[in-house]
C-alpha cells in the first residue's frame, strides 16, 4: 500500500508533537528511548518504506526485526 504525500502530511501534524512529548518524558525520567520514527526514516531512505512497514505504520517482520535490534543495542 502507497501512502501519498497528503496523507503522510496529515500523520505528521498528529504524530509529531506526540514525539516530542515522548522524548521530553523520557529525558525527564531517564528513560531509555528507541527514536523509531527516525530510525524507520532512514531505513526507508535507502530501501523504499514498504520493506520495514506496509501500510505505513504496523511493521513488517523486517521492520519488527530492526526494531529489536535496535532496542538490543541500545539496552545491551
Amino acid at each position: 500500500m502507497h501512502v501519498g504525500a497528503e496523507v503522510r502530511k496529515e500523520w505528521r501534524a498528529d504524530l509529531n508533537p506526540k514525539i516530542q512529548v515522548v522524548r521530553e518524558l523520557a529525558r525527564e525520567y531517564g528513560a531509555h528511548l528507541l527514536a523509531a520514527d527516525g530510525m524507520f526514516a532512514e531505513l526507508a531512505a535507502t530501501t523504499g518504506p514498504e520493506h520495514w512497514t506496509a501500510d505505513g505504520v504496523h511493521p513488517t517482520p523486517a521492520g519488527h526485526a530492526a526494531l529489536a535490534a535496535a532496542w538490543l543495542r541500545l539496552v545491551a
